[in-house]
């Protein structure tokens, strides 16, 4: 399962790597919103996650690029889960409405992740022919 993780603080980063490296998960990660955007349009993912206030390019912004760009080449949604500190509905209302799938609140915990994980990431035989 392919995982890109879009995270400007270089700790969060770490982490993650940390919580799924002994899991059969291939973890590819990102700085910020718009090199997460290159790299998913570059490659093929089972799952984002992707930090809703970094520099440059936040996330909605990010996400709203890679619904627009899944669109023009008639591929199907990704998953995308927003990472954020931020938990009212408002903020939650305002992810959904950007493109995301879900909402995951930091700081992360590994539970946290993997359920988002077997939740959220569907491998399916198309995705796995072309990659």
């Amino acid at each position: 399962m392919n995982i890109l993780f879009v995270e400007d603080m270089e700790d969060n980063r770490m982490l993650v790597t940390v919580l799924l490296k002994a899991l059969p998960y291939r973890i590819e990660l990102a700085e910020q919103g718009a090199v997460g955007v290159e790299k998913f349009q570059a490659g093929r993912y089972d799952l984002v996650f992707m930090d809703i206030q970094m520099p440059i390019m936040d996330g909605y912004e990010a996400v709203r690029l890679i619904r627009r760009w899944e669109q023009e080449q008639q591929r199907d949604a990704t998953p995308v889960i927003a990472l954020t500190g931020h938990t009212d509905a408002a903020d939650i209302e305002k992810a959904q409405a950007a493109g995301f799938t879900a909402h995951l609140t930091k700081p992360l915990k590994k539970a946290a992740l993997l359920e988002a994980i077997q939740r959220y990431a569907v491998s399916s035989p198309d995705k796995e022919s072309a990659a």
